[in-house]
């Protein structure tokens, strides 16, 4: 028997709230950057029909992990084999256990177990090596509590309502077609909803130190629109995967202090084909003020121009 990778993690919530934040938000906390298959490049990864899957900007997948067991608040297990296939793989478990000091301090023990290592027979000590060091378990979940844990940093509640409130309006439906070059409301909801996954891969960027610039222009592209608005299948698919999205947008914003979200960002920003931005700004007013003012509310008056009479 080759020992498991054993690593454990403490959060000031609820057994509950930390599977669902956990398992629900895996975008919003995992470091894809550094941790997932298709690096700069990854825009999601999420549980999905039975599977851990990472999607990158284009649309392409890589499926992580196979789910073994389901049994929430309390504990699941994947058969894991990132960029193998499912045959080679080891087995991790994850359980999530209450403690109840009476404290400050109560809240859910997060341990993980990787184990099956000597399936893989003389290879087996160098593949379980890769997920024993530093950067490894133990940095993920370091990742995950700083999602979790109760902290002192800013609240977005004024940027939730405006998110929910593009949503309840594209939601509503009763949309026609739009002017000649226009954007339909499928569009509208596509835009913003890979708009969203811009902002969270920078705020990732800003929590690693890492250099980055921020564009609109892709969440612009009417090619890279459609094939995100096929893959949806639907506009209920779509409005379900906008929500994930600016849920993620939401908690990654709420990852960064007040120094992190006064770093000073290239945008590139264009409207209508024009360049509106093109400086660095501060992170949290292009995140945060600019979603919330300016945005989010374009794109409610958009849709309800689509809703509008000829004419009206």
């Amino acid at each position: 028997m080759t020992a498991p990778v054993l690593r454990s993690a403490h959060v000031r919530r609820s057994p509950e709230e930390t599977f669902a934040l956990f398992t629900d938000h895996l975008t919003a906390w995992w470091p894809l950057d550094d941790h997932g298959m298709f690096g700069p490049e990854a825009a999601t990864v999420r549980f999905t029909e039975g599977r851990v899957v990472e999607t990158a900007h284009d649309g392409r997948e890589s499926v992580w992990a196979h789910v073994l067991a389901w049994e929430p608040p309390y504990r699941f297990v994947l058969a894991w084999h990132p960029g193998r296939e499912v045959d080679d793989a080891s087995e991790v478990e994850v359980s999530f256990t209450a403690e109840d000091t009476g404290g400050d301090d109560a809240g859910t023990w997060i341990r993980l177990e990787h184990r099956g290592w000597e399936r893989f027979g003389a290879e087996a000590m160098r593949r379980r090596d890769v997920y024993s060091r530093p950067n490894a378990w133990g940095a993920v979940l370091d990742h995950f509590a700083d999602v979790a844990d109760v902290t002192t940093r800013p609240t977005w509640p004024d940027l939730a309502e405006a998110y929910a409130a593009f949503l309840a309006e594209a939601a509503a439906g009763g949309f026609g077609p739009p002017p000649e070059g226009e954007w339909t409301a499928e569009q509208v909801v596509a835009h913003v909803a890979l708009g969203d996954t811009a902002l969270a891969g920078v705020a990732r960027a800003i929590i690693n130190g890492r250099d980055v610039r921020f564009d609109n222009r892709a969440c612009q592209d009417r090619t890279l629109m459609g094939a995100f608005i096929a893959r949806c299948g639907s506009m209920e698919g779509l409005l379900a995967e906008a929500r994930a999205r600016a849920d993620d947008a939401l908690l990654s914003l709420g990852r960064l202090d007040e120094d992190q979200l006064a770093t000073r960002i290239h945008c590139e920003l264009l409207h209508d084909g024009r360049v509106v931005v093109d400086e660095p700004r501060p992170w949290g007013w292009i995140a945060g003020e600019g979603q919330r003012d300016v945005h989010l509310p374009a794109h409610i008056g958009q849709l309800r121009d689509l809703r509008a009479p000829a004419g009206g």
